[in-house]
């Protein structure tokens, strides 16, 4: 596992202001219709509850929060995972900018799309080597906007757990989005091409977040960040809104 900077070098007693589970939605249909989900999407979101509870991703000493994309197959998911969790009986947000990307010629992707034969593994690739995603902003909202709303809805988590510190529990964010977005702070942080594939995180899989405040400036947040065998640690720079190395 890489895990090549120490917090506890860095900072004897950090403080963790919160915790975040980013999570890609689950196998959908893509007709947003209902929770949007396959019975294979269904099965897996339940799974994953079940997993968060049994493995101590989240338990009892865990104040839980469960926000979502807009989307049908992301609220689906979310909730699907509150069954599996039993977590039922807590409320759910939609954040916008959560949401999936923004498209406006959607005869020019959906013809795009046929040229990869639907092929998911090859639309996300496309995602960061095709210059229309950057480019072309009369057809779909550029890479560069998604990272920002990404990363002003991660600053707003922190003001938010800023001026509403628990004091017995240990805030923790089980959140719902989609690859495009979810792909940025993968990238920013561990370098997609690292990964070994483009189609990062594919269906229901989670990057995991633990958010420490800084003693010595407010400017930064320090950052561990898991996705699959990889840890390691980063800064998040709150003025700029972007990730740095330590």
């Amino acid at each position: 596992m890489e895990n090549n900077h120490s917090l506890e070098s860095k900072e004897p007693n950090p403080k963790l202001l919160f915790k975040l589970t980013l999570m890609r939605h689950e196998k959908p249909f893509y007709k947003d219709e209902g929770h949007d989900l396959t019975p294979e999407g269904v099965e897996g979101s339940i799974a994953s509850g079940k997993h968060f509870r049994e493995d101590g991703i989240i338990s009892d000493n865990d104040e839980i929060h469960l926000v979502h994309s807009p989307t049908k197959r992301a609220k689906g998911t979310l909730d699907f995972i509150a069954q599996g969790a039993e977590l039922e009986d807590l409320p759910k947000r939609s954040i916008n900018q959560l949401r999936k990307s923004d498209m406006y010629d959607t005869a020019t992707l959906n013809a795009r799309f046929k040229e990869l034969d639907f092929d998911m593994e090859k639309i996300s690739e496309d995602h960061y080597k095709n210059p229309i995603f950057d480019e072309r902003p009369d057809i779909i909202e550029p890479q560069s906007h998604k990272k920002e709303r990404l990363y002003r809805a991660f600053e707003y988590l922190v003001r938010w757990f800023e001026k509403h510190p628990s004091e017995d529990k240990k805030p923790h964010v089980i959140s719902v989005s989609h690859f495009e977005l979810i792909t940025h702070i993968i990238d920013d942080v561990f370098g997609i091409e690292n990964i070994g594939r483009y189609h990062a995180p594919s269906f229901g899989e989670s990057v995991y977040i633990e958010a420490y405040g800084d003693t010595d400036s407010n400017e930064n947040i320090r950052l561990k960040v898991t996705y699959g065998s990889k840890t390691k640690y980063v800064l998040f720079d709150r003025k700029n809104r972007l990730i740095k190395e330590i």
